[in-house]
């Protein structure tokens, strides 16, 4: 008897329920990945992605083999159909049953969809089960049975929902004093691969930031976040991983947790939060806006405005700093990803949909939900319950997050910093007024008043 372990974004073996599932059984276990490069193309995966992705299915195998569980990286051409692919290799080693992760993901629905009725008419068993979030998402909503749209009482109900599921949590393997052993593989742009990785980078913040995070998590000169996102990423590691030391410490009531847990707490559940409305929003995997009224916004394509955003020569500090650190390096600090991405969509009014394509390029921990989730924030399509007038000041931002300038000087040089683009101010009452004219276009419309 063989079952299969299929894996996707669930790159370990720390906290995999599929994979738990499939070993419980007394079987022999074969695991499977998928390589679709044409699917990830589609998806707007960029090389560092690919390459994270792939340094990441290596160190899973190595992690397997301790287990005896041989894995096989199957590459799907592109004219292949992926379910078809899993399902000859199911029926070709004998498989009773498939285990794998729920993806939010419309694509992966329907990949799913096919696989089930493929597998089904093979007689094999399948087995989904939720691996990328701490909570089932579809599994949240409000007191009416809908989806949410707004970030808080989605957490309030994720809360609720949390207390309702888990009863008391073990800390993961490392993510206390106590170091792994690391089998280290290559390093992508200075990221290494792996769950163990990810588990020491865990329990150094949960050692020396966690407590700290409220006050340091907006500063890029400082090292006040967890860094963990390209882990996150492709699921070597969980977020219920990172959760439990947290409930472990200071119980099922995160309200009442102190401010740098409670903080970082938050940022777990908004992840979670982004592939929720990704489930319930089919157009959110179609490159449309959640609030259907900003396709009246008449954004700018691709021109010098875009060009010089992505190269950092717009003239405004921060934005360009953050920028470099992006193309150097593959990553970039939370905060600043808001601070482009509003000055892209709202001071050049440069389509949102272009920003985030351009980070899919070049970002190694690229998530489409979080991605996309963060830049229809900041353009103000998608799920900010702050009216479309929400429009960040650069220059203020630095100011606050950087005070001494030592993140600009890092990543500026001594470079001579080109005239800025755009006045900050007079850019910002022509985005307001933008907004302003294309949701009163829309009512029109639609028949709405006011």
């Amino acid at each position: 008897m063989t079952r299969i372990a299929w894996f996707r974004h669930d790159l370990r073996t720390i906290d995999h329920p599929a994979l738990e599932s499939a070993t419980g059984h007394g079987d022999e276990v074969v695991a499977i990945c998928l390589r679709t490069p044409s699917t990830w193309k589609r998806h707007g995966w960029g090389p560092r992605r690919i390459q994270w992705y792939d340094a990441n299915v290596r160190q899973l195998s190595s992690d397997l083999d301790a287990l005896g569980i041989p894995l096989e990286y199957i590459q799907v051409e592109q004219d292949e159909d992926p379910a078809r692919r899993l399902a000859e290799e199911a029926e070709a080693c004998g498989a009773t049953a498939i285990h794998h992760g729920l993806e939010a993901g419309l694509d992966e629905r329907s990949l799913d969809s096919r696989l089930h009725s493929l597998l089904d008419a093979r007689g094999i068993e399948i087995h989904p089960v939720t691996t990328e979030t701490v909570l089932p998402v579809d599994q949240i909503a409000t007191k009416t049975g809908q989806p949410f749209r707004v970030f808080t009482p989605f957490r309030k109900a994720w809360d609720v929902l949390l207390k309702r599921t888990v009863k008391s949590v073990d800390p993961a393997p490392g993510t206390q004093t106590t170091r792994l052993e690391l089998d280290m593989g290559e390093p992508v742009d200075g990221w290494s691969p792996g769950q163990a990785a990810a588990l020491t980078r865990l329990g150094q913040f949960l050692d020396d930031g966690v407590e700290s995070y409220h006050k340091r998590r907006d500063r890029p000169d400082l090292d006040g976040t967890s860094a963990l996102s390209p882990w996150l990423a492709v699921g070597a590691i969980s977020p219920t991983t990172c959760l439990a030391p947290l409930i472990q410490r200071h119980g099922l009531e995160p309200d009442q947790w102190p401010d740098g847990p409670r903080t970082w707490r938050d940022e777990l559940v908004w992840r979670e939060f982004y592939r929720h409305v990704m489930l319930y929003n089919d157009g959110v995997s179609m490159g449309r806006p959640l609030q259907a009224w900003t396709e009246q916004v008449p954004w700018r394509g691709r021109g010098d405005e875009l060009e010089s955003w992505k190269n950092g020569r717009t003239g405004i500090d921060i934005v360009d700093a953050a920028m470099n650190q992006l193309v150097a390096t593959g990553w970039m600090h939370n905060r600043l990803r808001m601070i482009v991405a509003m000055f892209l969509t709202k001071n050049l009014l440069v389509d949102w949909r272009l920003g985030e394509s351009f980070f899919g390029d070049q970002l190694i921990d690229y998530d489409f939900a979080s991605n996309n989730g963060g830049w229809q924030w900041s353009a103000s399509t998608g799920t900010d319950a702050a009216p479309y007038f929400r429009v960040f000041n650069p220059d203020t931002q630095a100011e606050r997050i950087d005070p001494d300038g030592s993140f600009r000087s890092r990543w500026l040089g001594e470079r001579i910093p080109p005239p800025p683009q755009h006045d900050l101010k007079s850019s910002r009452t022509t985005a307001i007024e933008t907004f302003r004219s294309a949701r009163e276009a829309w009512n029109r419309s639609t028949g709405i008043e006011g």
